[in-house]
């Protein structure tokens, strides 16, 4: 019984020892786990610190890519407006090549004429208008 008692005490101890060794490891891990964990918390402080830095920088970008859009947009409405020029001027230069330089004179005499007599048919009626009136006055 007495070598039994002997071979369970060196098992014991030899148990103890790889108990103790265990502990030592696990203690380690557990310090290095931490130190990750610390690592982890101090990296992920710092890049959110530097993503807040860049946008900080960033911010000021957002009135002038609004103002960007805002002339983007007048520039296409400028573009929409000289291309329907365009078409009228198209149109005005096809009319006017319709006629010679002599058509387009005689025409321009005519209309001269036409405006003349107009006004003076305005005077001759004014003129009319303020004898009549002058008829029922006196």
């Amino acid at each position: 019984m007495s070598q039994s008692i002997e071979v369970l005490n060196l098992r014991t101890q030899r148990d103890f020892q790889y108990v103790l060794k265990m502990e030592t490891q696990m203690k380690g891990l557990k310090a290095k786990f931490r130190q990750i964990e610390d690592d982890r918390k101090t990296l992920m402080t710092k890049h959110f610190q530097e993503l807040k830095e860049k946008m900080d920088e960033l911010l000021p970008l957002i009135p002038v890519l609004e103002q960007y859009k805002t002339d983007a947009k007048l520039i296409t409405q400028f573009k929409e407006e000289i291309r329907n020029l365009s078409a009228v001027l198209t149109g005005i230069q096809e009319e006017i090549g319709a006629y010679d330089y002599e058509e387009l004179h005689q025409r321009v005499l005519s209309l001269e004429t036409r405006l003349r007599d107009c006004m003076k048919k305005l005077t001759d009626s004014k003129n009319k208008k303020k004898e009549e009136k002058k008829k029922w006055k006196g």
